[in-house]
């Protein structure tokens, strides 16, 4: 998509500019006047002229950007016009399209764009701005600085606040778009026009992304190239809630997209502060080399705050090196302690601070510095501020600040983002920007290694063809070289008996019902049998059980497996409606419900990423010395990937819930499958 004139248009026309103050018109016109190097043309056929500006009767000849403020209504009629002059770019200002519940209105405007090679921004936008040409077109209050970071919202009012806290930060930006209802460009579009535009930055925010996997195909090979950061709305608990019918639906919509946001490199970010805060950590210092974190303060309470959430966000406190803790010593008091976090005392003068600071980043121990200010009788706030943004200048270290405070800190903070050191009025939105910046430094080193795997697609499409049950599904599994545990189908007291010594006792025997889908719910599920009279008792009380219970349920007799002793693992393939197959992984058994302690990823899954969905659960370290002994991820790493290839092959498949897969030292067996197919 040509978006060149979108951005860097050398003749404007306003369609809709008012001689009324306020109006959205007006103000559009109004700001382009003050701002834009090309030309700027208003378009009010109720009006002779504005600003001093004779106003046009309809788009004049030469127009490259219309920017569109007419009611919703007249769109189609301007865009018509727009077409006739050979325009190559809008912006429709005006809402009352899909998002008001006209899609019919929208489709016609677009129509009128693709038809005549308009490209199209909107409908329902703030407007957009380019800090390099002054092309503010849009209705904003203020015009940003100039930087080096692109912004993007699919929310015109967040742009507005965005647009506030920024200049307060010192914040500038190349290029700040409003997407709107993203008729024609989102976020997908903007990542590759902003790919190679000397931009070093991208930030956005967003509601919903369609077409999510060219999304993340794009934001993938972007992310290669310069960081992405992304505050995601509209999360939901529905997934979760989901999860009483199927383990894998526990994939709902914000699960997705943390996998793929995951998977393309994007950083995900909690809120318009901290995708500020860590926006502009990435624009003005390099990335870490490591995880291993200096922090430098004057008092000791803030030293205990960072240090806990260093711990709790997975990096540490770097450990100072003896030539580091000989340096230190030499000057600091001596009620002060030689360590990491390095207390310099109340009193600390900015000369303090310098030594510290000099000496602490010349340690090869070091990845990162903070430093720490709070306000005290004699804190020499400006001179510190000075110090520490020099110290900075002299090392490619990243060094933050974490001036504590409002009013008293002002004049420091503005000196330090003045001289490109962000200041962080809470040291703990400081960690979370390193580990962001850490985050993707991992993620440009990390290995790519798409497994060759092997599988029979051709056995697994004449399975699901004639699809009539559990072993059918095991059969889908094996297909895909995922091992299951031994079972057989018996419908009488007599067929499961000679099936459970075929399977070997101790055996498992569970209700085999089409209608059951979680069988330890309705007491489906006997365990440890050791004989044939057992197994004669397991089944008339479980066919007992199962009428009493689910009397309109349908019942195909019972399966008996081989009793797997091993740690329970839970894997699930859920169909997202933006994104596609989605793979998770958990701890097993009844408690991927109780604690949700789940992973999520986007087939096809490199080993990597697979290995890494394992590490991000909270229970992983189970994995290994679980019960006295140490399994191998192996399995479940494999069945991941596996899991991934099946889900992009069989988009017929709505979900699979593998509940448990044992892990045993030897290998890792599906025990329990539960497939679900879109109607």
């Amino acid at each position: 998509m040509e978006m060149e004139k979108l951005f860097d248009p050398d003749k404007v026309a306003v369609v809709g500019a008012s001689r009324d103050e306020g109006k959205t018109g007006h103000e559009i016109f109004d700001n382009l006047l003050h701002s834009f190097d090309g030309e700027t043309v208003p378009v009010n056929p109720k009006a002779d002229e504005i600003h001093g500006y004779t106003a046009e009767d309809s788009i004049p000849d030469g127009t490259d950007l219309a920017v569109i403020a007419v009611p919703a209504s007249i769109v189609p009629e301007v865009m018509e016009d727009a077409a006739s002059k050979g325009v190559e770019a809008a912006i429709v200002v005006t809402a009352g399209f899909s998002e008001a519940g006209d899609q019919e209105l929208e489709s016609e405007m677009m129509e009128i764009a693709e038809e005549n090679d308009i490209t199209l921004l909107g409908p329902n936008v703030l407007g957009l701005i380019n800090t390099e040409n002054g092309l503010n077109a849009s209705f904003a209050t203020k015009m940003p600085y100039r930087g080096n970071i692109n912004f993007m919202s699919q929310s015109g009012a967040f742009c507005t606040a965005i647009l506030d806290y920024s200049e307060s930060e010192n914040i500038g930006f190349r290029n700040f778009v409003s997407l709107g209802n993203k008729a024609m460009i989102g976020e997908k579009e903007l990542l590759e026009e902003w790919e190679d535009d000397g931009s070093e930055v991208i930030l956005g925010y967003t509601e919903g992304i369609e077409n999510g996997r060219e999304f993340v195909k794009t934001a993938r090979r972007v992310s290669h190239s310069k960081p992405v950061l992304m505050l995601k709305a509209g999360k939901s608990d529905e997934g979760s809630r989901a999860a009483s019918s199927h383990t894998g639906s526990i994939a709902g919509s914000y699960e997705a997209y943390q996998a793929a946001f995951r998977k393309s490199g994007l950083i995900e970010v909690e809120s318009a502060r901290e995708l500020l805060g860590t926006g502009k950590a990435f624009s003005w210092q390099t990335l870490p080399e490591g995880e291993n974190i200096a922090v430098v303060s004057n008092a000791g309470g803030p030293g205990v705050v960072i240090s806990d959430e260093i711990d709790a966000r997975g990096m540490s406190l770097a450990s100072f090196e003896p030539d580091t803790q000989r340096k230190l010593g030499d000057f600091l008091p001596d009620e002060a302690e030689v360590s990491n976090p390095l207390d310099l005392i109340g009193d600390a003068g900015h000369e303090r601070y310098r030594k510290a600071l000099e000496a602490v980043k010349d340690d090869q121990n070091v990845d990162a510095v903070v430093a720490v200010l709070t306000p005290q009788a004699n804190t020499e706030i400006k001179k510190t501020a000075r110090t520490v943004a020099e110290i900075s200048a002299e090392t490619h270290k990243p060094v933050l600040a974490s001036f504590m405070g409002s009013s008293d800190v002002g004049e420091g903070s503005r000196e330090l983002e003045e001289r490109a050191v962000p200041d962080f009025e809470d040291p703990v939105d400081a960690i979370r920007a390193l580990e962001s910046m850490n985050d993707y430094r991992e993620f440009l080193e990390r290995g790519e290694t798409l497994v060759n795997l092997d599988y029979n697609k051709k056995k697994a499409d004449s399975v699901l063809e004639g699809f009539q049950g559990y072993m059918d599904a095991e059969k889908l599994l094996r297909a895909y070289g995922i091992d299951t545990a031994f079972t057989l189908e018996a419908s009488s007291p007599r067929e499961a008996e000679d099936a459970a010594k075929d399977v070997g006792f101790p055996a498992v025997m569970k209700i085999n019902s089409p209608d059951i889908s979680h069988k330890t719910d309705v007491g489906g599920v006997v365990t440890g049998l050791e004989s044939r009279d057992e197994v004669n008792e397991a089944f008339e009380d479980l066919t007992d059980e199962l009428y009493h219970q689910r009397p309109d349920a349908e019942m195909e007799g019972v399966l008996l497996q081989e009793e797997l002793e091993g740690l329970e693992v839970v894997l699930g393939l859920n169909h997202d409606p933006q994104f596609g197959p989605v793979v998770m992984v958990g701890l097993g058994g009844i408690f991927v419900e109780a604690l949700h302690d789940v992973s999520f990823g986007l087939p096809p899954i490199t080993q990597e990423e697979a290995e890494n969905m394992i590490e991000e659960l909270r229970s992983h370290e189970l994995f290994q010395g679980a019960r006295g002994s140490d399994y191998s991820m192996e399995p479940v790493r494999d069945a991941i990937m596996k899991l991934g290839e099946l889900g992009m092959h069989h988009p017929e498949i709505s979900s699979l819930d593998i509940n448990p897969f044992v892990l045993t030292e030897d290998g890792g067996y599906a025990a329990d499958i539960e497939v679900q197919f879109n109607e």
